[in-house]
């Protein structure tokens, strides 16, 4: 299919943002099946579907893409964009929460871990699927129900609501986490004292804080996000997998009965 040029519009973009996050669950999931064969949570946030950073790279690549023809130029745009959206998430999720999802160090031409060579190939030809091949029958499928504009806007609305009020949760939620896996397993993090304090004063309180320290357990948080991984001030990597041994940190492994 021909890719029409066209103006962006708000409404699409909410579109992309859930379209694109759910999608990227789904490729997150197929490809940690394969790879660690285990089906494990692979989301963004505590409820939705949501693998926010598919949703975003796919917003900024559309925005700066969509009236690309050339394979070439669309690869190594995706590329660079994607890797700069894969660092600079990786980067705010680490100062915000104090939690890494990804590493990799181990891979050959990585920056700091957070973004690597293969998977700015990676970026670089979904790219090219992305603008090419997917998003103009994404583009169809909203133009469809933009006629039914009440309806189309209130639910796109709420879609986005619920994205919204699920991200600001597991923020809040990660960030409690955290202070209590650096003091229940007393890791050598920076400001140690200062956490330990404020951790004691979640552990008495009834405030929001305190019920969600009450109410989302490690376990909880384990099976929701196995590979969380803590940098210690040493730059020792402690994956929070390696700290709950007693939990299961994934639904299903192949070969299970």
């Amino acid at each position: 299919m021909e890719k029409t040029e066209k103006k962006l519009d708000i409404w699409s973009i909410f579109m992309y943002l859930i379209l694109y996050s759910i999608a990227g669950f789904l490729i997150e999931t197929i490809f940690g099946l394969f790879t660690k064969g285990v089906l494990e949570s692979r989301k963004s946030f505590l409820y939705g579907p949501f693998c926010a950073i598919y949703g975003i790279g796919a917003i900024v690549m559309i925005v700066a893409l969509r009236n690309e023809k050339s394979n070439l130029k669309l690869f190594f745009g995706g590329a660079i964009l994607g890797a700069i959206v894969e660092y600079l998430m990786s980067l705010i999720c680490e100062k915000m929460f104090g939690i890494k999802w990804w590493d990799y160090s181990d891979y050959w031409v990585n920056i700091q871990g957070r973004t690597c060579l293969f998977f700015a190939v990676s970026w670089g030809v979904l790219a090219i699927f992305l603008i090419k091949y997917v998003n103009p029958y994404v583009d169809q499928f909203i133009e469809m129900l933009k006629p039914k504009q009440y309806g189309f806007k209130v639910g796109v609305s709420l879609l986005v609501a619920f994205f919204c009020l699920d991200a600001v949760l597991t923020a809040y939620t990660l960030k409690v986490f955290y202070y209590r896996i650096a003091t229940e397993k007393d890791l050598n993090i920076t400001n140690k004292t200062q956490i330990q304090n404020k951790y004691a004063q979640i552990k008495e309180s009834n405030d929001l804080a305190g019920l969600i320290n009450q109410h989302f357990d490690n376990e909880k948080m384990l099976i929701n996000y196995p590979n969380m991984i803590i940098e210690e001030e040493n730059k020792n990597q402690v994956y929070v997998e390696s700290l709950l041994d007693d939990v299961k940190s994934y639904y299903y492994r192949l070969g299970d009965l």
